[in-house]
């Protein structure tokens, strides 16, 4: 039911250009699930996407859920009702910039488990995995009356950096033996018996070499086709990608023969409740919105890019008889230098794509078919110059240098900007009368050819051809303008909804309630949590009222620090940190409170250790190790910031003085292989190298063995790179480490609060809680926003909907309007306690402009 062969897939042995939306059902509520499809339907989809999080359905060891918002089968079925294939990408590993890839948080309480591996420790749990999920799959594959007509094998496994052809091979085998039978597929990490695709952006040329080179008796597909990106705490706002360049790079996939798109994301969503992910790098975690910047918006509502899709999926579906059944070949097409061309071929006609990489309009000709045949291209664009395709039995398009979404039984369109001209030359096959209004021209030739010269203006024009045997038709010519519908602007239904606060102070008491008690802090997995708010405390003594360096020795995300009952400041530094904290003489008490802002779902340090997860200490030493280097240890000095070029293997060095302390602690960002003393550096986590070349990211290492009294060399291998972030070192005393740690979970929204009315005095954890009629006639879309607060997370009607973080990039939150009613009650959890007074509820109606809105 399901074939392929080197040019496209088959699906009852009828070709097909696969473009498919990405949608993932686990975020957005079910109540919304209906109206995406639609809408990516709507919009030229023939196929759904979606990754399925292992972590989703088993928060806890052995308690599996696939109800409510879980429900991956009525997914499915929504899919199957409305026509739409489905590509199923069940993992175990998904990336997706979700929580831990996917994988469940208690998996990194087994000791010695190998992720990603054909470790027997860690495939048992996969196999009770794919006990739950494939049958779910299985039930809806195409070949049992569904519409899942693909599922993908693990993910992106070749870039993790270690081949393991036997974990690849488990898993086809696994899902092989619980019932599937349509085609395996994988991007990025290829096994026998599977389909292999790529994922990118740009240069579609280069990814087409690649499959062809390796993978020759396949179609070519893309399985993330990046057309927007997603957004991380601190960090830009992530819309670079404009819809002009989402066409051009679309033309590119096909003049290079792909046939199968799955457009990453299509509709991105939200990472509700504590999902959002961390990808590589140091302060790299997901924020709540993955709206991803792509067709469908986070709020359902139709983008730019929607419209640039939706022509472009009607030309491709026009033309899938060239485009699954075709050979690309080079043209020797004489063209000025700054335009290429490349030709795709079939027996159902033919498509030439001409390039511009000009910053201006090109007016320029080609010669086809002994004629000189002129034609316009934009800026930095692609023309496809559709040729020798027969539109049913009235006549053949030989040559147009126009755009079109398509030529049906009755009737074509042909687009191009406002005020250019296009060319369309038809071969007859019936005799004809032409109407063809002013400005537009034509003239006949020999053998029933007609040359239309097009105008494309502000006002649309209809040429019809008048057949004589009393059929017509009707071809538009309009400009691109008139074809892009206004995209909807969100409108206020009214200014904010009246709140009326209440507050309860997070007291910070570690005398009731769960308490854990050990020797160093425990991190959020060996406590026994999946995420949200830990607390630490402990008791240490000193001699004298002092200021001190504590240094936190192993921390994986921020740390708001209290001493003696005091706010000391905030650690926004991951690996290891130190601050400075006023300790008084004899007892004092050190107090620290930690959000788990996301595990890493994309590194080969997957399964680090979140929280606090080693014993700070006293009467440390922190230096940052970016200034002072030099090549081989001679010469100038450079700062990391700007490294000179290194040819070859030869070693930036640089040195340190150590004076008493025994332990050291040493976190680089953008760093690649590192020698403390002729020792390599290794990870806190075992058994992995701290850096590697092809993966220079982000490392913890502790080189306490390496480390001498006195003066001590590292050699950086900087080979390749051009800067480094961070390079800091963190010495201290085993014996000054601060022991007996009591470990407590915080900010739990059931626990019972003394309310009262809102009067911050001080920078502590805080409470607040308000009410709001909601009412569907205010508008269907619904936003919040936390300004003037700091950072945590915020709850309606008792679900958690997310984090926020005033460090931007994002600024407004989804409240989805099916989790409200008439009724319904906010509550924040703010980790400063700052005044909710500039908290906005907003609802919103999306509304067209009567007037045409330019884009």
């Amino acid at each position: 039911m399901i074939t392929y062969d080197k040019k496209s897939w088959k699906i009852h042995n009828e070709r097909i250009f696969i473009l498919s939306a990405a949608i993932h059902y686990f975020r957005l509520p079910k109540g919304e699930w209906s109206e995406v499809l639609d809408k990516a339907k709507a919009g030229g989809c023939n196929t759904i996407e979606t990754y399925i999080p292992w972590n989703f359905h088993e928060m806890n060891e052995g308690e599996w859920d696939f109800s409510g918002d879980k429900d991956l089968a009525h997914f499915f079925q929504l899919c199957a009702d409305r026509g739409l294939y489905v590509i199923a990408r069940p993992g175990p590993y998904i990336c997706a910039e979700w929580d831990f890839g996917g994988f469940p948080w208690w998996l990194s309480t087994k000791k010695g488990i190998q992720y990603r591996s054909a470790d027997p420790f860690f495939l048992q749990y996969v196999d009770k995995y794919f006990d739950q999920v494939i049958p779910i799959i299985d039930e809806f594959q195409l070949t049992k009356n569904g519409s899942v007509i693909m599922v993908q094998i693990e993910n992106e496994f070749q870039a993790y950096g270690k081949p393991d052809k036997a974990y690849m091979e488990y898993l086809r085998d696994g899902m092989m033996s619980r019932g599937i039978d349509v085609p395996f597929v994988t991007c990025y990490g290829a096994v026998d018996g599977a389909v292999e695709f790529r994922n990118f952006w740009s240069d579609a040329k280069h990814a087409a070499e690649i499959l062809d080179e390796r993978f020759a008796d396949q179609p070519k597909g893309v399985m993330e086709f990046w057309i927007g990106w997603f957004e991380q705490w601190g960090g830009n706002k992530a819309n670079q990608k404009t819809p002009e360049q989402l066409e051009f790079e679309c033309y590119q996939l096909l003049s290079n023969g792909f046939t199968a798109i799955n457009y990453y994301m299509y509709f991105g969503g939200t990472n509700f409740d504590h999902w959002g992910g961390r990808t590589v790098g140091e302060q790299t975690f997901s924020t709540t919105s993955y709206d991803y910047d792509v067709a469908i918006d986070e709020y359902l509502q139709p983008t730019r890019k929607y419209e640039v899709l939706k022509r472009f999926h009607a030309f491709t579906q026009w033309l899938a008889p060239v485009f699954t059944n075709a050979e690309q070949s080079g043209m020797n097409l004489k063209l000025p230098s700054y335009l290429k061309s490349q030709r795709v071929v079939s027996p159902h006609g033919e498509v030439i794509f001409i390039e511009n990489h000009r910053l201006e309009r090109v007016q320029s000709q080609v010669l086809l078919d002994g004629e000189m045949v002129p034609f316009t291209i934009e800026a930095n664009a692609v023309l496809p110059i559709v040729r020798n395709v027969n539109v049913g039995n009235g006549f053949t398009i030989k040559t147009l240098t126009g755009q079109t979404t398509g030529f049906d039984a009755t009737k074509g369109v042909i687009y191009h900007e406002n005020g250019q001209r296009s060319t369309l030359v038809l071969q007859l096959h019936k005799h004809a009368e032409i109407h063809c209004p002013m400005p537009n021209r034509f003239e006949t030739g020999e053998d029933d050819l007609v040359t239309v010269h097009l105008f494309h203006g502000s006002q649309s024009q209809t040429v019809k051809l008048s057949f004589e045997d009393g059929t017509s038709y009707s071809i538009e010519v309009v400009s691109r303008i008139s074809l892009e519908k206004a995209i909807p602007r969100l409108k206020k239904g009214i200014e904010n909804l009246p709140l009326h606060w209440e507050a309860a102070d997070e007291n910070l008491c570690f005398l009731s309630g769960k308490v854990k008690e050990a020797d160093k802090p425990l991190d959020f997995s060996n406590f026994g949590q999946f995420s949200g708010y830990l607390g630490y405390e402990s008791e240490f003594y000193s001699e004298e009222t002092k200021e001190t360096t504590i240094i936190f020795t192993r921390i994986e995300d921020p740390v708001m620090v209290f001493c003696n009952g005091q706010y000391v400041g905030k650690l926004s530094k991951l690996g290891a940190a130190a601050i400075e904290v006023t300790v008084k003489k004899g007892e004092n008490t050190l107090t620290c409170l930690v959000q788990n802002m996301g595990r890493f779902n994309f590194t080969q340090a997957i399964g680090e250790p979140k929280g606090m997860s080693e014993a700070p200490a006293l009467n440390g030493k922190y230096l940052s190790l970016r200034e002072g280097w030099q090549v081989e240890g001679c010469g100038v000095p450079h700062h990391l910031s700007q490294l000179p070029k290194i040819e070859g293997r030869i070693g930036l060095l640089r040195t340190f003085i150590n004076q008493g302390y025994n332990r050291a602690i040493l976190v680089g960002e953008g760093v690649s292989r590192v020698k403390v003393n002729g020792s390599s550096v290794k990870m806190l986590i075992e058994s992995q190298t701290a850096w590697s070349r092809g993966s220079a990211v982000y490392g913890v290492a502790d080189i306490s063995d390496a480390l001498k009294q006195g003066e001590n060399v590292i050699d950086l291998d900087a080979q390749n790179l051009t800067s480094i972030r961070r390079f800091d070192l963190y010495l201290f005393k085993e014996v000054d480490q601060i022991r007996n740690w009591k470990t407590k979970s915080f900010a739990q929204i059931q626990e019972e609060k003394q309310w009262t009315v809102v009067n911050p005095q001080t920078i502590s954890p805080r409470w607040y809680k308000s009410r709001f009629d909601w009412n569907a006639d205010n508008g269907p879309i619904v936003k919040i926003r936390f300004e003037h607060m700091s950072k945590g997370c915020f709850w309606v009607n008792g679900c958690c909907l997310g984090r926020y973080w005033n460090i931007g990039p994002q600024e407004e939150y989804k409240i989805p309007a099916s989790f409200l009613k008439e009724h319904n009650e906010i509550v924040i959890f703010d980790e400063e306690g700052l005044k909710p007074d500039q908290v906005f509820i907003n609802p919103y109606i999306p509304c067209v402009e009567e007037k045409k809105v330019c884009l």
